[in-house]
């Protein structure tokens, strides 16, 4: 399984070159609520018919968080609010998530650097 950040599921949904180049395949990939709304809100600002937006995220799977992976989140983000005010607690729960279930993590955002995770070619995964 891959989670999906925001940024990486909107430049999916545009199109882009850059999604086009990572390693996703719909049948594998995850979404939370949170980022799941995220996408709704930027394309609700751009477009006045989210429908087509709504049918192709129907494609992907949406998780959620348990209790120990949300403990986790808690401690992420308020490492990571110390590094800067960039780091959202939606991003500290997908980081989280992702860490707690041994899976990649798909992100243009590089804010996940300050809740410890690590790049490459896309994917960012946790130091343990």
């Amino acid at each position: 399984m891959i989670w999906l950040d925001s940024s990486f599921a909107i430049e999916w949904l545009l199109g882009t070159d850059r999604a086009a180049k990572s390693p996703f395949k719909t049948q594998q990939a995850c979404l939370l609520p949170a980022q799941y709304a995220e996408i709704l809100v930027y394309f609700g600002k751009k477009i006045a018919d989210i429908s087509p937006v709504v049918e192709q995220l129907e494609s992907l799977d949406l998780g959620v968080a348990d209790r120990e992976e949300l403990q986790l989140a808690a401690n992420l983000y308020l490492r990571g609010r110390k590094l800067t005010d960039k780091v959202s607690l939606a991003d500290s729960i997908l980081a989280a998530v992702s860490h707690k279930r041994k899976e990649a993590l798909l992100s243009f955002d590089s804010d996940f650097k300050y809740l410890g995770l690590t790049e490459k070619e896309g994917l960012w995964t946790i130091v343990a």
